[in-house]
């Protein structure tokens, strides 16, 4: 049997796993889950998981849509067929009596089960054809009745923890009994979870010709799995603190997470052992206990005595890298970082309280914090990078981090930052940005160069009256197309081999109908069965992920490009694959893309 799964990713892992379960019409027990791939920051998580139904629950699921199936097309008159027609046996033959019409197939398959001899065909199709209802008419010689007692036949599930019974209408003889059913389930050796009023039921009420659960078992509990509690903020985003004018004021930008020495950073619930269970042949089903755990332990932590704890053994930051919890001390410059200090390279976090001087670099695992002017220095972290003044780049500066960047204004620099960018002035450098970029403050200034934006750029002024050439594109996204034409042809491959299992199993399915299937074609029967289910639910999660994929991708093209005062000419724009040059100045505006256009509308705040 195929494995039925689904890959999901995002920011909270506990919202990809009750995900995933909806996806997979599952329940917690259902499935296992396994991270391919986590990443944590200050302000952010990212989570990749594969979620997998067990093999059992594979087995479950499609033997209980094959029961609904079968139930939904009973009709409800499951009995009525055999009332429709009576056979008369008298001195001078056998006679058919019809109580309404009756297909000719209907009743020559009931006269093959009567074992009626040398039946006159031409009288019962004349009869049949002619509408001659209510009135016995002879159809074969005199002959003795054979009578036909009803029986009974017991359907085990794949995990003998349900038990069916299918109960045949008798021709002529006896209708079920109580004895009957329980000579039947004792000879099945089904001895626990009998429905006894199930039993009384089908007897007393001659439920023939359907499939009825006639005992259940207890399904197992699997324990739960171990979990762990984090004591601190996992996620945060950058904050900005403005003054009574509206003002950023650059000064208040801490982003440390302190922890105390001998504070508890994490706890460990335990996993459980499970509750067994017991099926229909009284044989207990074992059950798993729930997975285990190891504290994320990293530098600078401790594992109480217990075992259920972790603690921090210094005073300094916590951090999540590589899914392990440390405690870094600060790294402090107390002057500039020049001669004196050489290249910095820190695992933790910087701070900076002069200048970075022109030749030298900051490398850190954590936020670097600069109180002076970055020169034509190389700044990169994973982390955030706060400038209380700003860089003059001279043409050499560079600045990468992974998280946001704050500085009080760029210039004839290299900017390559995954998150958002909050300055006040941005002048003459080239800038890529994976969210949104502001200009915000006194000046709120965008002039020269190029910027690469994802979402949206937002500032007071684009541009210069000398119509100094200011080129901003946002959507920019490759990487993400390049996704959504996997997901494409991974549908195109779903359809055509949902198309080859379900032409498989029709042709097999009409093949029984006409004639019993050999041992072999019933197993591709099934399989092709349980196939085309699969494929179906794979089908509706690839097309969930397409229709995310085209939303994301639409909302790249809806990136916007807003001034709240002016853009002058010579700023060349370009949103999504639209593109427009400014000729005139533009005031008060936001620039949107509609129609594959550049369209200029009202300011948005």
């Amino acid at each position: 049997m195929e494995e039925r799964f689904v890959i999901l990713e995002g920011k909270s892992l506990d919202g990809i796993i009750e995900e995933g379960i909806k996806k997979l019409g599952a329940t917690k027990n259902d499935i296992n889950v396994e991270v391919l791939e986590s990443k944590k920051s200050l302000f952010s998580s990212y989570f990749k998981v594969k979620l997998t139904m067990k093999a059992s629950a594979n087995v479950d699921k499609i033997e209980k849509s094959v029961t609904e199936i079968l139930s939904n097309n009973l009709p409800t008159d499951a009995i009525e067929p055999i009332k429709a027609m009576e056979f008369v046996y008298r001195e001078d033959g056998v006679y058919i009596k019809l109580n309404k019409l009756v297909p000719i197939e209907d009743v020559r398959t009931k006269i093959e089960i009567k074992r009626i001899n040398n039946v006159d065909l031409e009288a019962l199709n004349h009869a049949i054809q002619s509408g001659e209802i209510k009135e016995e008419i002879k159809i074969a010689g005199v002959q003795e009745e054979i009578k036909i007692d009803s029986k009974c036949d017991i359907r085990l599930s794949a995990d003998n923890i349900e038990a069916y019974v299918f109960v045949t209408s008798p021709l002529g003889g006896k209708d079920i009994t109580v004895e009957a059913l329980y000579a039947a389930l004792k000879e099945n050796k089904i001895t626990f979870g009998i429905k006894d009023e199930e039993v009384k039921n089908i007897a007393d009420n001659r439920l023939y010709e359907r499939e009825i659960k006639i005992a259940e078992g207890i399904q197992p509990i699997e324990g739960d799995s171990a979990r762990l509690e984090y004591h601190f903020d996992t996620n945060s985003e950058t904050k900005l603190f403005e003054n009574e004018e509206g003002k950023i004021d650059y000064r208040e930008l801490s982003l440390i997470k302190n922890v105390k020495a001998d504070q508890t950073l994490v706890t460990m619930i335990p996993s459980t052992e499970g509750v067994p269970g017991r099926n229909v042949l009284g044989e207990d089903i074992k059950t798993k206990e729930g997975k285990k755990l190891l504290l994320p332990k990293g530098k600078n932590v401790i594992i109480s005595e217990d075992g259920l704890h972790l603690i921090s053994s210094i005073d300094g930051e916590v951090k999540i890298i590589d899914d392990k919890v440390h405690v870094f001390a600060l790294y402090m410059v107390p002057a500039n970082v020049d001669n004196s200090t050489g290249n910095i390279r820190f695992i933790g976090k910087v701070i900076v309280k002069g200048n970075v001087i022109t030749g030298f670099s900051i490398e850190a695992e954590g936020d670097v914090e600069v109180f002076g002017v970055v020169e034509g220095a190389k700044i990169v972290s994973k982390g955030n990078i706060i400038l209380h003044r700003g860089i003059q780049g001279m043409n050499k500066g560079e600045l990468y981090c992974d998280g946001d960047l704050v500085a009080k204004f760029i210039e004839n620099s290299v900017i390559d930052v995954k998150g958002n960018i909050h300055s006040d002035a941005i002048m003459h450098s080239h800038v890529v940005c994976g969210k949104k970029l502001e200009a915000a403050g006194r000046k709120g200034l965008i002039v020269g160069g190029n910027f690469k934006v994802a979402d949206e750029i937002k500032a007071k002024v684009i541009g210069s009256p000398m119509a100094t050439i200011t080129e901003l594109e946002v959507g920019a996204n490759p990487e993400m197309r390049k996704k959504y034409e996997v997901l494409k042809q991974e549908h195109k491959s779903i359809m055509e081999n949902l198309e080859k299992v379900s032409q498989a199993a029709d042709l097999l399915t009409k093949i029984s109908q006409k004639t019993e299937l050999t041992s072999d074609k019933k197993e591709l029967l099934s399989k092709s069965i349980q196939a085309k289910l699969q494929l179906a639910e794979k089908l509706e999660v690839n097309n969930i992920d397409i229709k995310e994929m085209e939303t994301y991708l639409e909302e790249l093209s809806k990136g916007k490009i807003k001034a709240s005062d002016i853009i002058y000419p010579g700023t060349r724009v370009a949103i999504g694959s639209s593109m427009m040059h400014v000729k005139d100045p533009l005031h008060y505006l936001t620039l949107y893309r509609s129609n594959a256009e550049v369209r200029i509308g009202p300011y948005e705040n």
